[in-house]
């Protein structure tokens, strides 16, 4: 299987040398059929034939009873699809962006229109035969009633081998496009979760990194004068740099300084002589 056929797969028509080898497989088993004589056990012979007519119908009715099935799964999705785009043009949804949205909605609607196209093609009837009343009265008309009907029975059902066989790639193809129209839904479902759970993600990465500053970038702050009040008050008591104690709580005057002497008590100045 190529990539095309896993994107969408597809019923894809014979080329020239398969319809030959299908047309000659034809002629020759119509021709061996028509040869054959069925003389001895012909009961039996019927029996057989009526076997085989008995499993190409119940391939049929299988298969239009797949497909019928399907066209109602695909009637019960169409409000879905009409909801989804509803929900979408108003952006009444998540976060997903809408362009993805639109792109998988329409993925699933072109899977389930192709879907329903093949559901139809497999209720198609068309190139199919069977034995009806007119063919058994008329084996019955001849001497050997057995073996005319169980001609009739084997060349109808040869002749209708294709026309099943058709019905039956048509409802595996509806399944196909089914499955994959399911997977599609599924993902657009799942599209707004994802982002959310993104979004909480990325929102739970940038908190963490939004940490108060160490005490070394603190301090190193502080001696450029870039620091704030709240880093300073984040520092530790022992990371305060110590600049003394002064006691600022006295109301009083201040103490005057103690004056120089400069002179002797009632004598001269110093250093001048006395005459």
């Amino acid at each position: 299987m190529n990539l095309r056929d896993f994107l969408f797969p597809y019923a894809e028509p014979l080329s020239d040398a398969e319809n030959k080898a299908q047309n000659e497989g034809l002629a020759n088993d119509i021709a061996a059929i028509e040869s054959a004589k069925f003389n001895n056990d012909p009961a039996r012979a019927l029996a057989e034939a009526q076997r085989v007519a008995d499993a190409e119908t119940a391939r049929v009715r299988t298969a239009e009873t797949k497909a019928t099935t399907y066209l109602a799964v695909l009637a019960a999705l169409v409000p879905l699809i009409i909801a989804f785009q509803a929900a979408t043009w108003e952006e009444r949804a998540g976060p997903a962006p809408t362009w993805l949205k639109l792109l998988v909605l329409s993925v699933a609607t072109i899977y389930l229109a192709a879907a329903g196209y093949h559901a139809f093609r497999t209720l198609q009837v068309s190139g199919f035969e069977r034995v009806v009343e007119g063919e058994i009265a008329a084996a019955w008309s001849t001497r050997q009633p057995l073996r005319r009907l169980t001609r009739s029975t084997l060349l109808a059902s040869r002749r209708s081998r294709n026309a099943v066989n058709r019905k039956v790639t048509c409802i595996k193809v509806t399944h196909e496009h089914l499955i994959r129209a399911f997977a599609a839904f599924v993902l657009l479902l799942a599209l707004d979760p994802i982002f959310y759970a993104v979004d909480w993600t990325i929102d739970d990465v940038d908190g963490s990194l939004k940490d108060t500053p160490t005490a070394a970038a603190t301090i190193a702050a502080e001696a450029t004068g870039e620091v704030s009040g709240e880093s300073r008050e984040a520092l530790p008591e022992d990371d305060h740099p110590v600049v003394g104690s002064s006691d600022t709580s006295s109301t009083g005057p201040p103490e005057a300084p103690l004056a120089q002497p400069d002179s002797d008590a009632g004598g001269p100045p110093r250093g001048v002589r006395k005459d």
